[in-house]
């Protein structure tokens, strides 16, 4: 299939033709997604293997001189497809997107409301808020609002991981540690373990400057192949501005947002609140 005949069958599959991708729905013959292929070939799903291979994973025909990036829209004349290719040609359409961020919406209202409800019987006042209920090693005062944000982030993560396990299993990250070459643009994981060894040998000195966003939507299989990178913000009120971190002096991302650094290592970058994702 050339190159031209995928973008058509991508137009395709972002107007909904088949529309199986995300329902239950019966396919008719004139259907083309995998999974509607797959409910029509129920004895050998085999025959639907071809199709697998070039709607999930395409590897798009690219001139030398074309630059390949993060979330590139595929247009055909002036029609733009509501769908994204990451830079090993995996396709996330708009459609799926939607759904992963309606679920991790619903995660970030969940857990705001029931450590809320937890913790206070019901929404925080702004005295509440401001309130410091402890101190830390050094004297590092943390106030309510902070508190309530941990929890609250904890049990959106756990939401996050059980539900986005049904709708894209392989195809997620949940505060995966990366290191990124900014002269490169190069990605590497960072184990768990490793972490835990820089911890305990240099009070994790050697970790600074990695990233580690909530979560990171990527290619089937493959962390380093990222699409959309994702974090939690749960400010104390509603009237609150969720920011994006500012780096410190003695981080080597010094004056830039936590925004602007995930953009250009992991693509698009959103910040998700109970109230919406901006």
């Amino acid at each position: 299939m050339n190159v031209l005949a995928r973008i058509g069958l991508l137009v395709g599959l972002s107007w909904g033709i088949g529309g199986c991708l995300l329902s239950d729905d019966v396919c008719t013959p004139a259907d083309t997604t995998y999974s509607c292929c797959v409910k029509q070939h129920l004895d050998d799903a085999s025959q639907c293997s071809t199709l697998e291979a070039e709607v999930r994973v395409l590897e798009p025909t690219v001139h030398p001189s074309t630059p390949r990036t993060h979330g590139t829209a595929v247009a055909v004349g002036t029609v733009v497809a509501a769908a994204t290719l990451s830079s090993d040609g995996e396709i996330f359409s708009e459609k799926l997107r939607a759904a992963v961020e309606k679920i991790l919406r619903e995660c970030a209202v969940q857990a705001h409301e029931a450590v809320n409800r937890r913790r206070l019987g019901g929404d925080p006042t702004l005295e509440q808020c401001r309130e410091i209920v402890e101190r830390k090693a050094g004297g590092k005062a943390l106030t309510r609002a902070i508190k309530l944000g941990e929890e609250k982030h904890a049990e959106a993560i756990e939401c996050a991981r059980s539900r986005l396990n049904h709708l894209l299993p392989g195809r997620f990250s949940l505060e995966q540690r990366y290191r990124h070459d900014k002269t490169t643009g190069q990605l590497e994981l960072v184990s768990p373990e490793q972490h835990q060894k820089s911890m305990r040998s240099n009070q994790g000195k050697d970790m600074k400057g990695t990233l580690v966003p909530d979560v990171v939507i990527h290619a089937k299989g493959n962390p380093l192949k990222t699409q959309f990178a994702y974090d939690f913000k749960f400010p104390c009120l509603e009237i609150t501005l969720p920011t994006w971190t500012i780096y410190p002096q003695d981080s080597p991302y010094y004056g830039e947002s936590q925004g602007q650094v995930y953009e250009r290592a992991f693509g698009a970058a959103l910040r998700v609140t109970p109230w919406e994702i901006i």
